[in-house]
């Protein structure tokens, strides 16, 4: 009885270091990613859980939606949010790949200034002022 007692101290034990070693390292977080990928698929394979229902079709207006959800979690830093969001779309985003689409859809000219942010948030910072310009005529 003792003996398996300090065999689960050690199974513990060395669980902990594994993932405390690879929360430290560089890949945690696609680690993470495709372990909740794997674990999806099996739960769909087993139909637990259905993620392609009801999804809307992909017009221009929701890819552009989705380049700009996409561009802001990844300058935000979200990489395992951003990781599933891209999986979840079923299509390969890569940051800053579209930018130069993306401000023409949007009918925008990027500038040393803007380029520094993602376009979602250059967009609500134009609509905050130009909210704030009506309110001062």
């Amino acid at each position: 009885m003792a003996m398996e007692r300090q065999t689960d101290a050690v199974d513990a034990k060395l669980h902990e270091v594994v993932k405390q070693s690879l929360k430290d390292g560089p890949n945690w977080d696609s680690f993470v990613s495709t372990v909740e990928t794997e674990i999806r698929k099996i739960l769909e394979n087993k139909r637990v859980i259905n993620t392609t229902k009801n999804k809307p079709e992909q017009s221009e207006t929701i890819e552009l939606i989705n380049k700009l959800i996409f561009e802001y979690m990844d300058w935000m830093g979200y990489k395992l949010t951003n990781s599933m969001f891209k999986k979840e779309l079923g299509t390969e985003l890569k940051a800053n790949s579209y930018r130069k689409e993306m401000t023409s859809l949007l009918d925008l000219e990027d500038t040393d200034e803007t380029l520094k942010l993602p376009l979602l948030t250059v967009l609500i910072t134009m609509f905050k002022n130009k909210d704030g310009d009506n309110h001062e005529s």
